[in-house]
């Protein structure tokens, strides 16, 4: 075995830059013997076909915490690297690690930043674990990881699948949306409004605020007698949907509870025609419009926008089972 002595470098190494170079002839990463505790064998190969073949050439070596001297640690490992390099003659990235006391690196006729690379990688790991050291390090020169991780061929793989993906999702997404003719119909109040004044969900929400007012008023006007036997059930009930109305008005309701509001409102407004056709001694009102499609099937029990063939989208009256089949329920 080769001695290496330099002025002011420990000479009781047993390994020296011309063992380092002689191996770098079979390999680019150089392992002494005495350090597979630090850098086993697997892991060795795994570095070597890491950087095999990258531009620039990378070189690294492990050797003995003695190979330098432990009161010069900085001078001695920089005069190591350097006789590595006039050994070696060769442009590239030179990494050496002095056992678990220091790690050295020096760019040679490249513009690789190795000083402020390793500066920034010292400080995630410790003297002890110099194999992921190596590995932070070759991750910051974007040198490509072994066939032990994942193959770098494999991101754009990966990448291609995520999009094809991604996009058959929402080709599904596209094919079920809600369309334009269809789905349950968006809040319309009671009263006349232009169609621009029902375009955003907060607007939606003033109307149907507007529309429970609006009720409310004409709860207070209307002439039923309260203490009447045959009326109190149905002005009770008008009163509890105006409140049941209000409370979600009160809050910030989405498309769907605002629909709830106008089938609460609704249904408060028959209740108080009942209650106003009892007084006056006419016929009750029925409480919905019957099925559009078919009368047939009874009463209706929400609203539909609906287009029909070579006409314009309108709101009309459907059943519970019309209504399961056009949202592509079960019939």
């Amino acid at each position: 075995m080769t001695v290496w002595a330099l002025p002011g470098v420990a000479t009781a190494a047993d390994v020296g830059p011309l063992d380092v170079v002689e191996g770098w002839k079979t390999s680019p990463v150089y392992v002494d013997p005495t350090q597979r505790s630090l850098v086993p064998e697997k892991e060795a190969a795994r570095l070597a076909e890491r950087v095999a073949g990258h531009q620039p050439a990378i070189r690294i070596a492990v050797v003995p915490a003695a190979a330098i001297d432990s009161s010069m640690k900085d001078e001695t490992a920089k005069a190591f690297v350097d006789s590595l390099v006039d050994v070696q003659q060769a442009d590239g990235v030179y990494l050496v690690v002095f056992g678990g006391a220091i790690t050295w690196g020096s760019a040679v006729g490249v513009d690789t930043p190795i000083a402020d690379i390793l500066k920034e990688e010292l400080t995630k790991h410790s003297r002890s674990d110099p194999v992921g050291l190596l590995d932070g390090v070759l991750d910051q020169m974007e040198v490509p990881g072994s066939s032990t991780g994942t193959p770098g061929w494999l991101w754009p793989l990966l990448i291609v699948l995520v999009v094809l993906v991604g996009l058959g999702l929402g080709l599904l997404w596209w094919r079920r949306r809600p369309r334009k003719d269809e789905g349950p119909a968006l809040y319309r109040p009671s009263y006349d409004v232009l169609p621009d004044e029902a375009d955003t969900l907060d607007e939606r929400r003033k109307l149907a605020r507007e529309d429970v007012t609006r009720f409310g008023e004409e709860l207070d006007v209307a002439d039923v007698r309260l203490d009447g036997v045959e009326t109190t059930a149905d002005v009770q009930a008008a009163m509890d949907a105006y409140a049941e109305a209000g409370r979600v008005v009160d809050g910030e309701p989405d498309d769907l509870r605002l629909r709830g509001v106008r089938d609460t409102v609704e249904y408060g407004r028959w209740r108080l025609a009942r209650a106003q056709a009892r007084a006056a001694g006419t016929p009750a009102p029925a409480r919905r419009a019957a099925c559009f499609f078919d009368p047939a099937h009874g009463m209706s029990a929400t609203d539909w926008m609906y287009t029909p063939a070579g006409g314009r989208p309108r709101e009309i009256p459907i059943c519970a089972p019309c209504q399961a089949r056009l949202s592509g329920g079960p019939r």
